[in-house]
């Protein structure tokens, strides 16, 4: 086995032929693709994490204007229960001074029957307290 100079260069040649060949075909072509691909995956990752901000704060504002929404609800409520027991208390007074009117009516009209009684039987009264008396003397007696 000897060393052969030509076999030697042709080899270094040839090696150094097919390393300029393949990096122009097989190297260079797939770094490019590998780069467009790592841009991509960065591309995407960014927008991923715009699209993550974005439902954040969609989510935030739909909490606030369910905070809002509530509390407004709550003022509504609180001013129609304070009209309601106005108004409740506008109708018990009503009532109220109804019965009041009622109350003097009815005793306006006892009042009357009253002293229609007592006329019609302030008359018969002496006779009947003299039967009275009578009887009790009488029976005493």
């Amino acid at each position: 086995m000897n060393i052969q100079p030509s076999v030697m260069v042709w080899t270094v040649i040839c090696f150094l032929i097919l390393t300029v060949i393949l990096k122009n075909l097989l190297f260079t072509p797939l770094l490019k693709i590998m780069d467009s691909r790592r841009e991509k995956i960065q591309a995407a990752s960014k927008k991923k994490e715009d699209i993550e901000k974005c439902i954040l704060e969609h989510k935030n504002q739909a909490e606030k204007e369910k905070t809002l929404a509530e509390e407004k609800a709550r003022k509504e409520t609180k001013q129609k229960l304070e009209q309601l027991q106005l108004q409740s208390k506008k109708e018990i007074e009503t009532a109220q001074r109804q019965c009041i009117a009622d109350v003097q009516k009815y005793r306006e009209g006892i009042t009357d029957e009253h002293d229609k009684i007592v006329y019609s039987v302030a008359p018969k009264m002496e006779t009947a307290a003299a039967l009275f008396a009578k009887n009790i003397i009488s029976h005493r007696i």
